[in-house]
């Protein structure tokens, strides 16, 4: 058992040495009776030895992996903001004792990182993540109300339209006494 193990490495390292021979066929060439050039693995007796070539081979570079590039985030952008009350033009009576609730609408939602500002006359008289205002003891006069959605750095994403009151409130020269 042992022989024929030997026996069979031998014969396998033998096969596999002449591998390289089988490949290296002689190859030959000749024209035909028409003048076409013939390749043959026989030599004829007008024929010439062929020198076969090995193939070029170009070695493959490396291409580096394509970066994921990400599509680009959409801009975000608010689309609407309007004072729905009070109505412009509206009269505060001096019943109310320059007490308004002033309310808007806002689309699309408040983001969590801005805020709704509430100017009064251009000043800003309150601000929060809330739509509506309860504006308390304005003077008597016109106001123009407007609200604005600021960015956490105060930049001014979008303003409504501004909506001027009138508020009536008795006057405190002409007390009867």
């Amino acid at each position: 058992m042992k022989q024929s193990i030997h026996t069979l490495l031998i014969l396998t390292g033998l096969t596999i040495s002449q591998l390289p021979n089988a490949a290296a066929t002689e190859v030959y060439t000749y024209r035909d009776k028409n003048g076409n050039v013939v390749f043959s693995d026989k030599p004829s007796a007008n024929s010439k030895k062929h020198e076969v070539r090995e193939i070029p081979i170009v070695p493959a570079f490396n291409v580096p992996p394509k970066e994921e590039v990400k599509p680009p985030e959409p801009v975000f952008s608010y689309t609407s903001l309007s004072i729905v009350t009070p109505r412009n033009e509206d009269h505060l009576q001096s019943g109310y004792a320059g007490n308004v609730q002033v309310s808007a609408v806002l689309s699309p939602a408040l983001r969590e990182q801005d805020t709704i500002v509430m100017l009064d006359n251009g000043a800003v008289i309150a601000e929060g993540r809330q739509s509506n205002f309860a504006l308390q003891n304005l003077n008597r006069g016109e106001h123009q109300l407007q609200m604005q959605v600021r960015d956490s750095k105060g930049k001014v994403l979008i303003s409504s339209n501004p909506v001027t009151l009138y508020v009536q409130r008795a006057s405190t020269l002409n007390r009867g006494g």
